[in-house]
């Protein structure tokens, strides 16, 4: 009954315990939580990071449903007929394929690991938007 969503956010991003990865030839490639209410009049709330590391990553929430649309920032691009997949002999050149979320979230890793206060003041900014989410959602579930 003591397990919240947040319990186990902490739960996800605790590397002593080695359930969150970063070294050793393994990443923790993304981490999801979902609350999912008794009720079935209530929408299930899953928090989803989208990206690697959760111990330096914001878990965002999404509520799927019927009319959901991918949010653009977690949709890797796509290439059309100039896909390598897609041209004979394949695979013979290399496209990023990561999505703008991925690519923003290397560029903050970057600003965090520095030591700068402009690091740690995203790093909180992280924090902060997280705790709006959760909130969020519990004024959600709470009707």
């Amino acid at each position: 009954g003591g397990i919240t969503a947040e319990v186990m956010m902490g739960i996800l991003r605790n590397k002593e315990s080695g359930i969150c990865m970063d070294s050793g030839g393994f990443r923790t490639t993304a981490s999801m939580v979902s609350i999912l209410p008794r009720d079935p009049t209530q929408p299930c709330v899953h928090f989803l990071t989208a990206t690697p590391d959760p111990s330096r990553s914001v878990f965002k929430p999404f509520i799927f449903g019927a009319g959901a649309a991918p949010a653009p920032q977690v949709v890797s691009p796509t290439f059309g007929a100039q896909d390598p997949v897609r041209t004979q002999p394949r695979f013979q050149t290399q496209v990023d394929r990561r999505h703008s979320l991925y690519r923003g979230h290397q560029v903050a890793l970057g600003l965090m690991e520095s030591g700068q206060d402009r690091g740690q003041q995203l790093r909180q900014k992280q924090r902060d938007l997280e705790q709006e989410g959760l909130e969020a959602a519990r004024r959600l579930l709470a009707g």
